[in-house]
């Protein structure tokens, strides 16, 4: 297991690995020569094969087949077809479950069970298939598998999943959870940036009552939030573990943050929060990403969700389809999630580098897995990051030594396309392999098209003064990765459902918590904290 990294590094040194990721990937396909035709339709990959794939965003992947010149170039490369099984961040869970239930899962999907029951038991139910024992025919995937945090989590020497890499560096989450607020409602109330639980509450209520868009009606809402993940952490200035939902020691045992006692004080907030107006009245019936849309109909005041150049540019695209003579630039602003704790400090959020995994049907034979991975190792290389970022060489940029000019098509306002735009096969592509937002915050050319020079380096800079400011939430990674058979089973329970249930119930919030944290008994509480904690005394990983 990795041991806990210091958090004090400056965003120079993500910068300084984001340009390893670029220049450092190794292995011949980085060069285009692993695997793969041709354009012969001979060689390795002689026989074509359907691939079916099932990813977040891939509903939105193949609008038009024979018009996205990336998709066929990579379906040729491969001698591939790539179908789709459109599943949607609201459903993913529901439809695997049911697929995996009829034997219908896609030979490809993402999901993010890892360490936890369903992982365990799909793997002895021979549901998904293990990866190779020999991976040096998929370097990039192998440098992948062999990463301090994601080597040890094969199961019985084997692996059984591709974690998607989100960013080489815990520093780099710290935009996940943010406020994105509306300035000129600020400014008009006379509202300064918030500090304590009050001032959240008070602005946020303000928001919703103050009648801040002066059309003398009751029709603004004063916080959103884009999924349901980006509730909890509103309280986090009162209990930090509430940002990353991670296990705390407290009295010297290891705990799940859910069964602390601070979490008696997050409920009343939470309860108050929303009592006053000052929360959606809608939250708990809203899918992900129906407050991106609200936000940009002009009707709340805030919204929690990410920050990061790729977050930004999701909310200016919503405010853009219902705002035309006002910028989104103009009017946002982003603060930090919470309020200040009681010890001083602003929290931000960390995690582990990866988030959501890749998993393989058992149904996938041997020739079609390694036809899979040398896609993936491919998707993992330093050609295809260069192309994530600038598009097809001699079509959309040129490269002379080091140096990039980009050639892309414009769009009737004169302005560069954007890859997705030209090349929509990227809402898969891009990020089916690894997230790599890393990229993001690295200032060029390529992200001021893709997400506005204005909002990345708003969000550039709040990164900046996170990793500088903000203290990282005290997180044990080893243990966040560590399995123990009644650990595992904690996946059942869902503290946000819960939460949600006591915020919208008139009973004693505190007396509601204390019952459902006792209800999680039944679902190993208890076993698993005891196993934990000797886990810890044994492996040694209270570091």
């Amino acid at each position: 297991m990795q041991k806990v990294r210091c958090q004090g590094r400056s965003v120079v040194i993500a910068i300084m690995i984001i340009a390893l990721v670029i220049s450092g990937c190794s292995g011949k396909s980085g060069n285009g020569e692993a695997g793969g035709n041709d354009g012969s339709g001979e060689g390795k990959n002689g026989k074509k094969l359907d691939i079916a794939v099932s990813f977040f965003n891939i509903g939105l992947a193949f609008p038009n087949r024979e018009t996205d010149e990336y998709l066929k170039r990579l379906e040729s490369k491969f001698n591939v077809r790539f179908v789709d099984k459109v599943i949607s961040y609201s459903d993913y869970k529901e439809k695997y479950q049911l697929w995996s239930a009829s034997g219908e899962l896609p030979d490809v999907f993402s999901h993010d069970i890892i360490n936890s029951e369903t992982y365990y038991s799909w793997i002895k139910q021979g549901i998904i298939r293990a990866l190779p024992d020999d991976l040096s025919p998929y370097p990039n995937v192998a440098n992948v598998l062999s990463l301090d945090e994601t080597k040890s989590l094969r199961v019985d020497g084997k692996a059984y999943m591709i974690p998607r890499l989100t960013y080489r560096d815990y520093d780099t989450w710290a935009m996940e959870r943010s406020l994105i607020v509306r300035k000129d409602w600020m400014e008009k109330l006379g509202i300064a940036d918030p500090v304590t639980y009050d001032d959240y509450l008070n602005m946020l209520k303000a928001f919703a009552k103050d009648d801040p868009d002066g059309n003398g009606k009751n029709d603004t809402v004063g916080l959103t939030f884009r999924s349901a993940a980006m509730l909890a952490p509103i309280a986090g200035g009162t209990f930090p573990h509430l940002l990353n939902s991670s296990w705390v020691k407290e009295d010297g045992t290891y705990i799940p943050y859910f069964a602390s006692d601070k979490m008696k004080t997050v409920v009343k907030q939470m309860r108050q929060l929303f009592t006053v107006g000052a929360i959606d009245p809608d939250f708990a019936i809203m899918k992900t990403n129906d407050g991106i849309e609200k936000f940009g109909q002009g009707k709340v005041g805030a919204i929690s969700m990410q920050a990061t150049p790729n977050g930004l540019a999701k909310l200016n695209a919503a405010w853009s389809k219902y705002n035309k003579d006002t910028k989104f630039e103009d009017i946002a602003h982003i603060i930090p999630v919470s309020w200040q704790s009681d010890d001083g400090n602003r929290y931000r959020y960390t995690a582990v580098t990866f988030w959501s995994e890749s998993y393989f049907s058992a149904r996938v034979n041997d020739e079609k897995m390694d036809r899979i991975l040398q896609i993936y190792d491919y998707l993992l290389s330093d050609e295809f990051i260069r192309d994530k970022q600038y598009g097809i060489e001699g079509k959309d940029y040129t490269m002379e030594g080091d140096k990039i000019t980009i050639t892309r098509e414009k769009n009737e306002e004169g302005e560069i396309k954007t890859i997705g735009s030209l090349y929509p096969s990227f809402n898969l592509f891009g990020s089916l392999a690894a997230w790599g937002q890393e990229l993001e915050f690295v200032e060029s050319e390529v992200n001021n098209i893709a997400y506005g020079e204005k909002l990345s380096r708003m969000s550039r800079e709040g990164l900046k003064q996170r990793i500088a400011e903000h203290v990282p939430v005290p997180t044990n990674y080893q243990l966040e990765l560590l399995y123990t058979p009644a650990k595992s089973k904690l996946s059942a329970i869902n503290p946000t459902e819960d939460l949600t249930r006591v915020m919208l119930s008139k009973e004693d919030p505190v007396a509601m918590w204390e019952s459902i944290v006792q209800g999680y008994e039944n679902k190993g509480l208890s076993q698993a904290i005891q196993e934990v904690n000797e886990a810890v005394r044994e492996q040694g990983l209270d570091k």
